[in-house]
């Protein structure tokens, strides 16, 4: 019997915050996460996960596969990195080879004997990749391995489309739209079942098709231009503009202008305030007229600041990135590249710091470390307003990630 493993390396730092509390393989690019997308290639394999230790009993929780371990009765494995945006898939049978771009693993199918040794702390040791590569045959590859989180916002349209070509082959349902809706190039528009379109609205696939997931509702008078993507039991709110590269996942509210964004799931940006060219975790809540820049005035590259390192993302159209649990306060605006950090408060109504760290507290005249048990009081309340409730491996996590951010906190402060 053969498996796959799908696994991160030492690059899910450059994600953080956004991998702070999942594996760099659950974030979204395209109709997709990661993840769905390599097992959607090996739709009758054993599928295995690798991934930090502190991750494992929560993601044990969500799938029903093996985490960091794998059957040790497999005659052979086949590990994949989980930051390949696979578009085919790599054959599971063949003699051991280690794939590599840039001298970075893209995947390894080893026999029995020589995987059973590998742990998920192996494959984030570089001395250890090394090794793997000195042992075993080297073949070079050309991959898709995304290296930061503007690289998913850059390849968002393009995966749309790509995904919606690849995979959406259960035809077009079109039923549950009243009169008065406007689909332009009806061929490249999926919509769910159960999903309502209301009146006024307008649906234009012309420039990339739009995927619109179950029981969904767009209320009257939005437009949504393709390649988008919208997840089961989103909320479209009235007068809406999803514009080319919106991604929008399950159960998130929305409502404004967005454009070429990746929302994950259960978050809301209900009000009206541009969102452009960023990536938003879960849970997170913007305040009405909360608005990002996503260009510089000088027209030129974005430079973004990640802990104590300045990095020149060499995109002309950056937003922001901004991880799990964060709120802001009513017309909070954010500058071009900035980074905001796991469950933070922000209550400003000056421009806020382009890089703010996991657990802060920022106000006009407060900056303090959020307090971990009032956020996490908070973090609850908003889980059970979608009828969700946090597990003690999420809470576990949680407090995990509080622990681990401390020395990024202080590096802030100095």
């Amino acid at each position: 019997m053969k498996s796959v493993c799908v696994f991160e390396d030492k690059a899910y730092q450059n994600f953080l915050p956004l991998t702070y509390n999942r594996p760099l393989y659950e974030l979204r690019c395209g109709i997709y996460s990661f993840l769905e997308r390599i097992a959607l290639q090996y739709p009758d394999t054993e599928i295995n996960l690798f991934c930090r230790e502190y991750l494992k009993d929560l993601l044990s929780e969500s799938y029903p596969c093996r985490v960091n371990k794998i059957e040790s009765n497999n005659n052979g494995c086949l590990f994949i990195n989980g930051r390949l945006l696979m578009s085919a898939p790599i054959s599971v049978s063949g003699r051991e080879e280690i794939g590599i771009q840039d001298n970075t693993i893209v995947y390894a199918r080893l026999l029995r004997k020589n995987w059973l040794p590998i742990t998920p702390e192996n494959l984030l040791d570089q001395n250890f990749i090394t090794e793997l590569k000195r042992k075993f045959n080297i073949k070079k590859v050309n991959a898709r391995l995304v290296k930061y989180p503007w690289d998913l916002i850059d390849s968002n349209k393009e995966q749309i489309t790509s995904d919606f070509t690849s995979y959406i082959k259960n035809g077009l349902i079109q039923r549950n739209k009243y009169e008065g809706v406007h689909l332009i190039n009806d061929s490249q528009i999926f919509t769910g079942k159960n999903t309502i379109i209301k009146p006024g609205c307008v649906l234009d696939a012309e420039n990339g098709p739009i995927f619109i997931g179950n029981n969904v509702k767009i209320s009257p008078n939005s437009v949504i231009e393709g390649p988008a993507f919208i997840g089961d039991n989103a909320v479209i709110q009235p007068i809406s503009r999803i514009r080319a590269g919106s991604n929008v996942g399950r159960v998130c509210k929305i409502g404004g202008e967005i454009m070429n964004t990746i929302i994950q799931d259960y978050s809301n940006k209900q009000h009206d305030g541009f969102l452009g060219d960023s990536y938003i975790g879960s849970w997170v809540n913007l305040g009405a007229g909360t608005v990002n820049s996503n260009l510089t005035n000088t027209y030129g590259t974005v430079k973004v600041q990640m802990f104590d390192k300045i990095i020149d993302t060499g995109q002309t159209f950056l937003g922001m990135i901004m991880g799990d649990h964060t709120k802001t306060a009513i017309n909070t605006r954010f500058m071009t590249g900035s980074i905001i950090g796991f469950a933070c408060n922000i209550l400003m109504t000056r421009t806020p710091p382009k890089f703010i760290p996991s657990f802060s507290w920022y106000s006009d005249n407060v900056t303090r470390t959020y307090d971990i048990k009032r956020e996490l009081q908070i973090a609850k309340r908003m889980m059970a307003r979608r009828n969700k409730k946090m597990t003690r491996n999420e809470e576990k996590v949680f407090k995990t990630i509080f622990a681990l951010t401390e020395t990024e906190r202080k590096l802030h402060d100095s």
